[in-house]
This record gives C-alpha cells, structure tokens and sequence, in this order.
C-alpha cells in the first residue's frame, strides 16, 4: 500500500521531519519520496500531515493466557495493543503455570506471524516466581527469551541475583526487577505521605525502593552483569540510577506513563483505579522521573499494562488487586504529561528504541529496505476516553472519563494493518 504525506518521526534517522510518501510491500518499506505515484488497485492511506514512527514497544505487560484468560488473553491483549500503537509487546511470565520452561516461552512465539502486534517471552527468574531457585535461563534464552523476571511484586533475594546476574551475561541476556521490596512494606495500600495518613492507610514508603536498589547496584557492580530496574516511582529511585550509570554500571531503567502523569493525590477517594505497583507517588517524584527522562536516567516508557475484572477490582480500597490497564492510553497519557518537558522525538524514542535496547534489540529506523513496522499516529486534536473505547476483557483503566491529546491511526507490521 502507499502512505501518503506522513511526518516522519524516527529520532537519529536519515528522514526525520520530512513529510514523505511509503510504499510498502512484501512487509518492507520500498520506496520513501516526497511524491509517490500510486499503482493500480494499490490502497492508499491519506496522511494529510499525521506522523509515522517506527512501531511502539511495550515491556512487561499482564497477559493472563494461560490460566486467567477471562482477565485478558491474546486477542484481547493484541486488540488494546494495536489501539495504543504498539506493535510488539514483551508480557510479563506471571501466568498459571508460570513462563518457566522452553515449552512454555515456544507456546507464545508461536502466536506471531499473522497479526501486527507480536507477542515476546518475558520469562520466570525463579521457579515458580518464588525467588529460591534459579530457572534454566541459558535454555530459555536459546529458545528467544532475552530478559528474565519474576514480576512486579517480587522479592529476589541477593543471592539470587548475584547468580542471575552471572548467568545472564553467558547468555547474553538481561535480568529485570522491579525497585520494590514487599517484604519491607506488608500490607502496604499507596505510598507513605499525607494522603496515606488522612485515608488511614497503610502507607508504601520511599524506602521501599530505595533499600533494594542500593542493594541491586552493589550487586551489578560486583558481578559486571547487565540489570532492568523496572518502574521506577521515586525521586530516590532516579538519584540511584543516575549514580551507578555515571559510575559506568550496565543498568537501564523504565517508568510508566501512568507514573509521569498521576500522583498519590488521585487516590484521595480510594479510586481503586489508581491503586498501582509501584504506587503512584508525590509531584516531587513525579517531577523527578520526567527530569530522569530528560537526562537519560530512564531509558524507556512502558504502559504497566494490568488487567483486573471487576471483582478484583470493585472492592473495599484494602482489598482490591493492584493493576490498572494502560497500553491502549499510555502514548497519548505522555503526550499530555511531558508536552512542555520532551519534544515529540524525544518521546517517541522513549517508546521505540529505548524498548528494544532493553531486549537487546537495535534501533529501528525508517529506510527503503527496512521492515514495514510502523505506528502511525498524530498529535493534533483531544477526545475523552470512554469505557466503550477499551478493546480489552476488563475495565479498570484509570483515564475512563479523562481528555487526552492526539490519536493512534493505526499500527503496520507482519504485512498486516490495524486502523
């Protein structure tokens, strides 16, 4: 087919800025010009000065398939991707069973090929994500998982991680973790400040991230090894990360667009909606993770994608499930949270070759030759977000009701377009 008139909008590639003409055939791009004739019977997508990027990249989203498929599964979780403007996304291994074994991690390669939206293995750290043993990671890494985790509300202990950290590098793999110690912080609801204290719940303090990160980069150091901090939520957290790279360590970082644009006082009405792993913070730590973004501390924006139905989520504040979704909001969330902080190339990159750096991808730049996977999307306009805009199982997506700038047009990958 043949996209007409589009921005391009691919930070450090030879066509940045330009409004150009793609042809696109056999999944490659073909031909990039100011001016393409169409041929006959070729489809033709009118860009009229909408924006083109390399396709989005999500890291460490909630798939519940296999085992909690009426959550999410991988039509629905491909359909809210495609609607966000990612065209790969790497889903955490916390599944039923767990993502430990090179069955399992071939089960979900398998699902790619015929659909815009491919699916990566993030796998297990630990048997059974229960933090004692490590899994078969050189074989798991052969079979094409590249980064090893045990989730979001993990703990990995420091004998762990020494061994993981040594292991990945015969692998040349990567070991993620969150900044987060649950054991530091039993039964923790939101963080630790003013607005724990009014609702009267217990609070998730600082120390929480900090502790085990001061930990992790001792760790890092010792080993040579290559690290993920995943989500970062704290002013403390950034400092952290920002020492040990400029001491030369191997660690990238993320943080969630929800993060970039929410603070602790959105729980102000136990909205269960915004109760989150890690939780959303105070507007000095928000301020801290976009300054994080701007100097490169924080390599990547991800949309800490969590499905959660109804009754895990409508209930009393203490006992709802944490998670929210956010892969269909994520970009347009950041469009509107970093507007005055990052230019749109800045941004984008956050969301394309920040990403596959941490897979140990290169970066994907916009060449005749080079694949036809693509985002296309634009910043002009708003609209509200509405429940009967989410293409997924569930429903707990903090922005229902909330205006966001811009709008995905459509994702191209595999041959195959989603408008």
């Amino acid at each position: 087919m043949l996209l007409r008139q589009f921005i391009i909008t691919d930070p450090d590639g030879p066509h940045n800025g330009q409004t150009l003409d793609l042809r696109l055939e056999d999944g490659l791009i073909t031909e990039m010009a100011e001016s393409l004739t169409a041929s006959a019977n070729e489809p033709v997508m009118e860009g009229k000065g909408a924006r083109l990027s390399a396709g989005f990249v999500d890291l460490g989203a909630y798939l519940g398939d296999p085992g909690h498929e009426e959550r999410e599964d991988i039509a629905s979780l491909r359909a809210a991707a495609a609607a966000g403007g990612y065209t790969a996304v790497a889903t955490l291994p916390n599944t039923e069973p767990v993502r430990q074994s090179v069955a399992d991690v071939a089960y979900l390669l398998r699902q790619n090929g015929d659909h815009p939206v491919d699916l990566l293995p993030l796998a297990a750290l630990s048997r059974n994500l229960e933090g004692k043993d490590l899994t078969e990671m050189l074989e798991l890494a052969h079979a094409g998982a590249t980064v090893f985790t045990d989730g979001p509300k993990r703990r990995v202990s420091g004998s762990l991680l020494k061994r993981s950290l040594e292991y990945a590098q015969a692998g040349n793999c990567r070991v993620m973790i969150p900044p987060y110690d649950e054991a530091l912080v039993p039964e923790g609801q939101m963080h630790e400040g003013t607005i724990s204290t009014r609702l009267g719940l217990r609070g998730i303090p600082v120390m929480s991230e900090s502790i085990p990160l001061k930990r992790a980069m001792e760790l890092l150091k010792y080993t040579e090894g290559k690290l993920i901090i995943h989500l970062l939520s704290s002013a403390s957290g950034v400092r952290e990360v920002r020492a040990a790279k400029a001491a030369g360590l191997n660690v990238l970082a993320t943080v969630s667009a929800h993060h970039l644009q929410f603070t602790d006082e959105e729980l102000a009405t136990f909205d269960s909606s915004f109760k989150m792993l890690p939780p959303l913070r105070e507007e000095e730590d928000r301020q801290a993770l976009i300054e994080g973004l701007k100097d490169g501390t924080i390599d990547a924006i991800v949309s800490n994608h969590v499905a959660r139905h109804g009754e895990e989520k409508d209930l009393e504040f203490f006992y709802a499930d944490f998670g929210a979704l956010g892969l269909q909001t994520a970009f347009r969330q950041c469009l509107q949270s970093l507007e005055t902080s990052l230019s749109i190339e800045d941004i984008v990159a956050k969301f394309t070759s920040g990403p596959r750096l941490l897979l140990g991808e290169s970066p994907l730049h916009l060449r005749p030759g080079a694949p036809a996977c693509l985002t296309l999307f634009t910043t002009e306009g708003s609209s509200t977000f509405s429940a009967a805009d989410l293409k997924g199982k569930t429903v707990n997506s903090p922005l229902i009701g909330k205006t966001l700038p811009g709008k995905i047009i459509g994702v191209v990958n595999n041959g195959k377009l989603v408008e």
